[in-house]
């Protein structure tokens, strides 16, 4: 048995399912002729009717593993179902018709069995029979390899979205470490002491950003005291020249974002503005619905060009974690950078 269900590729459920069927449809046939309520539900006729929606069932088997062949995985569409169907059902009434005959001439019952109005009978009730198991089977075939094929795909697709954002990591943690560095040589010839300051600050800082890259998500109240303590590294070098402002309102504990969003957007505010002491860069986060972070423009007057991967690396991240994109808006005067929350059951 466990040989057969594993050719037929069921389950004993369905097996179950094909049984109980096969006795309703006995059961339902007796009552009709009026048989004695003690015959109607004997077990011998179910078992016959059992018995030949197995055989059909495997002679749909038989015909989809000569077409594909048993150990080549397909996702097949309803279109090629419908071809397995029809080719079984031809296979199916030739060979029982032929075995029909076959056994007739054996027992010498041929002018008997196999008379115009016997012949229609006899195929009609296998068209029905056909027909209704071969259904049940393909169907059952068909949501079986559908279901496989999805959970397959998901596995794909996360394990594909779990190795884009490793690679986005690895773009923006030299991303992190290069532009520190040269606030750091800067910082060496200015003042000394205050560079040793930054170094110690920013050791501590990029040994949280080493453990955190490992993490696809983190939570919100971590992502902001880890960008508080980023500018106070941009504040010992551009003293008085940018300042920040977080909103935070009442900060839900399971908001999760990416690890070093808005780390990434102060940084981006900071390296595109020439923030002055007579004309400062505000940069504000603000928390209620969303994550809103907004600058004001202070251009500068030999503006490098610059790639946006930072942003384009960091919307990527939104859209495979919680199929949700950043918004970024833009005018003369002001800058502004959405994120949406990701409320997802996922291990940070």
């Amino acid at each position: 048995m466990k040989k057969l269900l594993n050719y037929l590729h069921v389950d004993k459920y369905f097996i179950l399912f094909i049984f109980f069927i096969s006795y309703v449809l006995v059961v339902n046939n007796r009552i009709n002729v009026g048989q004695k309520l003690n015959v109607i539900f004997l077990p011998d006729g179910p078992i016959v009717q059992f018995l030949a929606a197995l055989i059909i069932c495997f002679f749909i088997k038989f015909i989809i593993n000569h077409l594909i062949g048993k150990n080549v995985k397909k996702v097949s569409n309803l279109k090629t179902y419908l071809k397995y169907f029809a080719i079984a059902f031809i296979l199916y009434i030739c060979v029982s018709n032929i075995l029909g005959i076959l056994i007739a001439i054996i027992f010498d019952t041929v002018s008997r069995n196999f008379n115009f109005q016997t012949l229609v009978a006899s195929n009609i009730s296998r068209i029905v029979e056909f027909i209704l198991f071969g259904s049940l089977y393909l169907a059952y075939l068909y949501s079986k390899e559908n279901n496989t094929y999805r959970i397959e795909m998901n596995a794909y697709d996360k394990a594909l979205a779990s190795s884009k954002i490793q690679q986005l990591k690895a773009q923006l943690n030299p991303h992190f470490l290069f532009n520190n560095l040269n606030t750091l040589d800067q910082l060496i010839e200015e003042d000394k002491d205050k560079a040793s300051a930054f170094l110690h600050h920013f050791s501590e800082l990029y040994r949280y950003s080493l453990i955190t890259s490992e993490k696809k998500l983190v939570f919100l109240q971590e992502e902001i005291l880890f960008t508080k303590s980023y500018f106070k590294l941009m504040e010992e070098k551009y003293l008085g020249c940018y300042s920040l402002e977080i909103n935070q309102g009442t900060l839900l504990p399971e908001i999760l974002v990416p690890p070093f969003c808005l780390q990434i957007l102060v940084e981006n505010a900071v390296q595109h503005n020439l923030g002055l002491i007579e004309n400062p860069v505000h940069i504000s986060i603000s928390i209620n619905e969303n994550i809103q972070v907004t600058n004001n423009k202070v251009l500068k007057q030999h503006k490098k060009r610059t790639s946006g991967r930072a942003l384009k690396n960091l919307s990527t991240q939104f859209a495979l974690l919680g199929n949700n994109t950043i918004n970024i808006e833009e005018n003369d005067t002001h800058f502004k950078v959405t994120l949406p929350f990701i409320n997802k059951n996922i291990n940070v």
